[in-house]
């Protein structure tokens, strides 16, 4: 095998995609969490399809999802949202990025696990084609083998959530729906 083509039945740290796409590891991820939490610069339609039935599975479990999204430059699409809410239920806390005046393009996926905890750091949105067939660099960090890097990306995390986000709400969905469709019509 070239070093440079994954195996694909080793389990990478560092993930290159598309032959060893992301979706396969959040997949596995998310089947075994306690706590999952996304932050994604924007969602699509494709990505909240190819995540909701996994993420309905562990909701179903009991396990508590957060995700925060962005509506900057209006990529995120507004039915991506409805369909995680709806399909997900109470289980999900949505949140979106609400600072003014500064971009929002970070991906992380963070996964607390029976035995340890870990986050993707990514160049991957939540879309279809960005987890499974496109070119989207991955790396895995585990907490307990760098535990300084795992608690700096998880507390700016939470920093993001509490000091900048605020809920995805039926009304925000309407109000967005109304900005995403003007801006669309004129680009």
């Amino acid at each position: 095998m070239n070093r440079c083509e994954p195996d694909p039945y080793r389990v990478n740290n560092a993930i290159r995609g598309p032959g060893d796409s992301l979706f396969k590891y959040l997949r596995a991820a998310i089947a075994e969490a306690l706590e999952i939490r996304f932050l994604v610069a924007f969602i699509t339609e494709s990505g909240a399809r190819l995540l909701a039935k996994p993420l309905r599975e562990a909701a179903d479990r009991g396990t508590p999802i957060t995700i925060l999204t962005g509506t900057y430059l209006y990529n995120t699409e507004p039915y991506a949202l409805e369909y995680l809410v709806e399909r997900i239920g109470p289980a999900l806390r949505l949140q979106v990025y609400a600072e003014t005046g500064r971009s929002f393009h970070p991906k992380a996926y963070f996964f607390t696990m029976p035995e340890d905890s870990e986050v993707f750091i990514s160049s991957a949105n939540l879309s279809w084609t960005a987890l499974t067939t496109g070119v989207e660099w991955s790396y895995r960090l585990r907490r307990s083998l760098v535990p300084a890097d795992y608690e700096m990306f998880a507390g700016e995390y939470q920093r993001l959530l509490t000091e900048h986000s605020f809920p995805v709400t039926k009304e925000f969905i309407r109000e967005y729906w109304r900005e995403w469709k003007e801006k669309n019509r004129n680009s």
